[in-house]
């Protein structure tokens, strides 16, 4: 199950938003300054949908993941479980 931590301030506010509108997401939190965002399967955002400039984009994973990360652009962030090696 991939997840990420959030850090619980103004800038990522609309991560953590969009997250709870999705009903492939689950949000829970803050716990110690971090949202978490669980997924069976995938997590996707689209930094325009978010509406994020690229320095808040570049950062959007500074609290940390859970699984690993495939696709990581300018304009796309794609967490999956980790593969079993």
């Amino acid at each position: 199950m991939p997840s990420i931590f959030v850090l619980d301030v103004q800038e990522f506010n609309p991560l953590v938003q969009y997250a709870r509108t999705r009903e492939d997401l689950r949000v829970s939190g803050p716990c110690k300054g971090y949202w978490r965002i669980d997924a069976d399967s995938s997590i996707l955002f689209s930094r325009k949908e978010l509406g994020f400039k690229p320095a808040v984009w570049n950062g959007a994973l500074t609290g940390g993941l859970v699984g690993e990360v495939e696709q990581f652009d300018k304009d796309t962030l794609r967490i999956t479980a980790r593969s079993a090696s």
